[in-house]
């Protein structure tokens, strides 16, 4: 695909640009990267950019060829999802069915009535203990409810391993909403399948699954066709989808994954990280969100999700966690340490310039999925990004570089 143009550039923003796409090119070319699609708008209509490098797989076709990464590739966006599903439940709220900061327990009765693990004894039996405290939609959306994501949880890991949910084979796709809390709302911020959770329930609040839900009220009005929860059921989003890359801890090297989010849909739709649909359709929503154009949401609402949710002692207790956790890295390609960042309706929101006036500013929200997918919204500068790869595992260092790299050479764009 050739270029959309950015604007009618001066010779050095156009060699920031010419330089930023070598990059990619030779990303492919030497084989650090098998595709990517990167695009950028502004709220002006002055930068709409979109290029697409490589292939969407590492398998030839019957004809020996790699077939290429497309602004309409469909794709896995992971975690990714989140954002879909907080904007699905700002939409009830909007419409009455639920307050930000009631019970959610009309709605998620078997999530409230989970208790709480502790640890475990001196035998190995866990220690389960009442919540204290209500949980809300609110913290459903800012990751303090008290869940957690077994990947990441040591007292989760070991809750698998002594046997505690059968079904831990199937971890991978259908058991998101079986591990227990592990603390209480508000006590402290933790990465885990709140929105999973946020996706039940608004399942329960509007009677109709999520699949429907997000065709009717986020789909639609954006003239989206190509999303879904579904995969299996959309026999031409399957044929062109863009395969699961992994790259070799042992020599670097690129492999097909055979992954079973290709293969099999979830027993039901995961809010937290369920979505398959392409850059130029997730674009659609970024854009929206960032003209604030009300077609979504209220502006009022969008406004709400870009204030920092988080008081002063849960944004340090997250800060340090992001501190030292750097292996996870949940900011993509934003500093992995020393960046003071608070946690919005959607996403991690910024709490300083990243790099003065060339790059993110405060305020604006970021968050990724897991093959590597980085989208940020930048409303102080009036500018959305949008850095697909389908290559694992996050926090790929050769991504990273590169998203920063795309970013930067954007936001040179920018008249001052």
């Amino acid at each position: 695909m050739e270029n959309i143009p950015v604007n009618s550039c001066a010779t050095a923003e156009q060699n920031v640009i010419s330089v930023m796409e070598s990059a990619f090119v030779s990303a492919v070319k030497s084989g650090k990267i098998p595709g990517a699609v990167i695009m950028a708008k502004d709220s002006t209509g002055n930068i709409d950019y979109a290029r697409c490098f490589g292939a969407r797989t590492v398998r030839r076709d019957e004809t020996r060829r790699l077939p290429p990464m497309e602004v309409d590739t469909p794709m896995r966006f992971a975690s990714a999802t989140k954002l879909l599903t907080t904007i699905m439940a700002l939409q009830c709220v909007e419409r009455g069915l639920i307050d930000l900061d009631e019970n959610v327990e009309k709605f998620v009765p078997d999530l409230t009535s989970m208790k709480i693990l502790a640890g475990f004894d001196d035998v190995g039996k866990a220690i389960m203990r009442d919540r204290d405290g209500i949980i809300t939609l609110r913290h459903l959306l800012t990751h303090t409810s008290g869940l957690s994501y077994v990947l990441i949880n040591p007292l989760l890991q070991q809750y698998i391993a002594k046997g505690y949910l059968p079904s831990a084979d199937k971890f991978g796709i259908q058991s998101r909403l079986a591990p227990p809390p592990v603390n209480d709302p508000g006590a402290e911020w933790m990465y885990g399948s709140n929105l999973d959770w946020a996706g039940r329930l608004i399942e329960r609040a509007t009677g109709m699954d999520l699949e429907r839900c997000m065709q009717e009220n986020l789909c639609d009005p954006l003239d989206i066709i190509d999303m879904t929860f579904k995969l299996q059921q959309r026999p031409d989003l399957l044929a062109r989808r863009a395969d699961q890359t992994q790259r070799s801890n042992d020599d670097g090297k690129l492999r097909y994954d055979d992954t079973v989010y290709f293969r099999q849909d979830g027993d039901e739709c995961f809010g937290g990280q369920g979505i398959f649909t392409s850059p130029n359709s997730y674009m659609k929503v970024l854009y929206s969100l960032l003209k604030n154009d009300g077609v979504l949401l209220k502006p009022e609402t969008v406004n709400l999700m870009f204030q920092p949710a988080l008081d002063e002692k849960l944004e340090k207790q997250m800060n340090d966690h992001m501190d030292s956790t750097t292996q996870i890295n949940y900011g993509g390609p934003m500093p992995m340490t020393g960046l003071r960042r608070n946690f919005g309706l959607g996403g991690i929101i910024p709490m300083e310039d990243l790099d003065g006036d060339k790059w993110r500013r405060k305020g604006s929200m970021t968050l990724g999925g897991g093959p590597n997918i980085i989208w940020q919204i930048d409303h102080a500068v009036g500018l959305c990004t949008l850095v697909t790869f389908q290559l694992e595992p996050w926090n790929d260092p050769i991504c990273r570089s590169l998203t920063q790299t795309f970013e930067k050479a954007i936001y040179a764009q920018v008249p001052k």
